[in-house]
């Protein structure tokens, strides 16, 4: 399972477009890490049947200690509770005890067990189990050469032998399906590698996590609830970056307050490559201008400051180099890239009528504008749909994600150092079930 399933949300969103206030942007941060919460269900009945389940294999054999040899088989199901920072569990057992083949005891009784367990930074689960106390069910009989005798010796002595292997059973049950760290790690390279999330425009996905906790477990009745919480940099660039190993952040366990998850993705997009994506779409379209064609043979994108230039050479009805400028900004519900103070200077160029001129930058204002938020929204639909292909075929059984977004994508974004640089935000939900027998 690779935690990017959750940009899976991006096909629910919709743009809108209506605008009237002008305001330059500016990124408070950047990069902005997403902030990743998900609630936590695990099935307690998932838990019990694996402890069951092992616990037999380990009373599958006579338990023996000097001349008494003890047999023990569960009689029913085990419960378990949680507690602050423990496990309560109690176990049904048929118990008989032998020695030396003249004289035993049989009955049933409640077995007690108390699980103090710890979540460490290097994401074990470290549990130490006791024996908490026994209650007899059925009280036991015993017998010596068919003469009853008392039992609370032998019957004492027989759960003694059984009480501390069941607990090392459980302690042994619980540390192999607790220490998460290989998994993780293995899925931490695996995210860590860039995506390919769109060929033609060669727009790559990278993913870092920065900050990963756990809440303490809270026993609901028939299930175990928790919450994930995590930080992680998505980082969507021109031209694919190089591999990095990412060392997995040690793990936090504390109480994290419900929140929203918040996916920030930060794009890094140079002049030259938004001039490299822009010239896919742009070169050789024609623009109606009187009863004649203005087509596009080339193009040029560079930012001076916090504006936006495009030199574009055309021909046609227009000869020459069209230079237009502008400020972009975000419209009022940061759903939409527009350009302000637009304006455009023809130079090496045949004449352009003068009252023709204000209605062609118009044109050219509207195509750009409408082909950079197009490329906004391919690069989200282009994720979108990587990510939806990736989870599809690496689905992991002990995890299962129930997404709930809310509907809209937000934007933002600013130039900085010759660079455009891109925010892609979206609020929602999201809730983890986890299998504990996967």
């Amino acid at each position: 399972m690779r935690i990017n399933y959750l940009l899976l949300i991006f096909i629910l969103a919709f743009w809108g477009c209506n605008t009237h206030k002008f305001r330059m942007q500016k990124l408070n941060k950047y990069p902005m890490e997403s902030i990743l919460y998900a609630g936590v269900e695990l099935d307690k009945q998932d838990l019990v049947s694996l402890l069951e389940s092992k616990i037999d294999e380990a009373m599958s054999q006579p338990f023996t200690k000097g001349n008494i040899k003890v047999l023990a088989t569960r009689n029913g199901h085990i419960t378990i509770q949680f507690k602050e920072d423990q496990l309560y569990i109690s176990l049904p057992t048929d118990i008989e005890a032998n020695v030396n083949a003249f004289a035993k005891a049989a009955g049933t009784l409640q077995i007690q067990f108390k699980t103090s367990y710890r979540l460490e930074p290097d994401w074990r689960i470290s549990t130490k189990t006791e024996p908490d106390g026994f209650q007899w069910i059925k009280e036991p009989k015993a017998e010596f050469l068919g003469i009853k005798i008392p039992i609370e010796k032998l019957s004492n002595a027989a759960v003694n032998q059984v009480a501390p292997q069941i607990a090392q059973t459980i302690d042994n049950q619980i540390d192999a399906m607790g220490n998460l760290k290989p998994t993780l790690d293995s899925l931490l390279q695996n995210i860590s590698k860039p995506i390919l999330i769109d060929t033609a425009r060669n727009l790559w996905l990278s993913s870092k996590p920065t900050r990963m906790g756990i809440a303490p477990l809270f026993d609901s009745g028939r299930k175990i609830l928790s919450s994930l919480y995590s930080e992680i940099n998505f980082t969507v660039m021109y031209d694919k970056p190089p591999d990095l190993k990412i060392d997995l952040p040690p793990l936090e366990f504390q109480p994290y307050k419900k929140q929203q998850t918040k996916i920030n993705i930060n794009g890094v997009f140079p002049a030259d490559s938004i001039t490299s994506i822009m010239k896919e779409e742009l070169v050789g379209l024609e623009i109606p201008y009187k009863k004649k064609k203005v087509k596009i043979e080339d193009l040029n994108i560079d930012f001076a400051g916090r504006l936006l230039r495009a030199k574009i050479k055309v021909s046609g009805a227009i000869n020459g180099y069209i230079d237009a400028s502008g400020a972009p900004y975000m419209n009022e519900k940061h759903t939409k890239l527009l350009i302000n103070d637009f304006d455009i200077e023809l130079t090496g160029s045949n004449f352009l009528m003068r009252k023709g001129i204000q209605l062609f930058k118009k044109k050219i204002q509207n195509i750009l504008q409408e082909t950079i938020n197009a490329q906004i929204h391919k690069l989200s639909t282009s994720t979108f749909a990587k990510i939806k292909e990736f989870s599809n075929t690496n689905k992991n059984k002990k995890f299962s994600p129930i997404i709930k977004p809310e509907r809209e994508i937000l934007f933002n974004f600013e130039i900085k150092e010759g660079s455009l640089l891109l925010q892609i935000t979206l609020n929602g939900d999201v809730q983890i079930k986890i299998q504990a027998n996967g």
